[in-house]
């Protein structure tokens, strides 16, 4: 029985881009990462989202509305809490920062007037034969109005798009092709808009994307699913982040202290089946469940071999200083 082909989506197709030896460890070593506060923020926000779309909870966006500020809903205020702990990323630093963006994406015409918001995370799927690709994802929000439909995707990154980016950005792409091809009688003109949540005085960022561009990207997406259903070790090596000019900074910043959880050595765990096929990675043992003909095999990583490893420790020891 022939292997089934792995489909798209927009976040593997940018860490793809983004860096080829990133895209090995994750997708196909299955590495664990470390948690990241940023990630762990987005998701908070993005959950609270969901729940306020829904009217029988539209009491806590109109008391959050008339105050001005989140934690005039106590109920949102404790839940943000409760997520940001149960997420294993609570401070008071996170706290303070999601409740404000939740303020932020809230305070940006969240329910869309003139339009009628649809239920949040909607799944779409398209498969296309010719050119060849399969391609799945997740829309934050619809909103649709008389002459058009509305994709708002939130954002918890500390930039924005540069004009240049945005005009060509893959996940307005994707999110067009998948509102186009998901509802074909009312999709004729799709608006994509990126709320940023940091960024409170002008969050938003608008684009719209022509159908010439879609058959191109169509084009692009075969492509990149060729690629993606051939890739092997030796292709994680072509691609680095640090060789290129707009991706370097992704490996480490020294202003920040933030590095690519990639980049150094370390010890971790995998779930294998009998066949020898990773399905899965974690720092612990305890964090894995084994079935039948299933085994947890300890592994070290290595680091990144784009970079140098021989001023990075090989152990955690405190007392190894000498």
């Amino acid at each position: 029985m022939s292997k089934e082909k792995t489909k798209l989506s927009a976040s593997r197709i940018k860490s793809l881009e983004d860096c080829s030896w990133k895209y090995w460890c994750n997708y196909h070593l299955k590495i664990p990462q470390t948690q990241n506060d940023g990630a762990c923020r987005g998701l908070v926000c993005h959950t609270i989202f969901e729940l306020l779309l829904d009217k029988k909870h539209k009491k806590h966006f109109s008391l959050i509305m008339k105050k001005g500020f989140t934690e005039a809903s106590v109920a949102v205020t404790r839940l943000t809490k409760s997520l940001l702990k149960k997420s294993h990323c609570y401070n008071e630093e996170n706290f303070q920062m999601c409740l404000d963006m939740i303020y932020v994406g809230l305070n940006s015409d969240f329910f869309g007037k003139g339009g009628v918001a649809d239920k949040p995370e909607i799944f779409f799927s398209v498969e296309n034969e010719n050119p060849e690709y399969k391609i799945i994802g997740y829309i934050d929000k619809k909103i649709k109005y008389k002459d058009k439909i509305k994709i708002v995707d939130y954002k918890s990154s500390k930039r924005k798009f540069p004009k240049k980016e945005l005009e060509s950005n893959l996940q307005a792409m994707a999110y067009t092709l998948a509102a186009k091809k998901k509802w074909p009688k009312s999709s004729e003109k799709v608006e994509v808009e990126f709320c940023f949540l940091k960024f409170p005085r002008q969050p938003l960022q608008q684009i719209e994307i022509s159908d010439e561009q879609l058959k191109g990207f169509e084009h692009y997406l075969a492509y990149t699913y060729k690629l993606v259903n051939s890739f092997e070790e030796k292709n994680a090596t072509t691609n680095y982040a640090k060789d290129k000019f707009e991706t370097k900074f992704f490996c480490r910043s020294d202003k920040s202290g933030w590095k690519c959880p990639y980049l150094e050595p370390y010890d971790y765990y995998s779930l294998v089946d009998k066949e020898g096929n990773i399905l899965k990675g974690a720092f612990t043992e305890e964090e894995l469940s084994p079935k039948d003909g299933e085994e947890i095999v300890k592994k070290r990583y290595e680091g990144c071999p784009g970079h140098s490893q021989t001023d990075t420790p090989a152990t955690d020891d405190p007392f190894d200083w000498a």
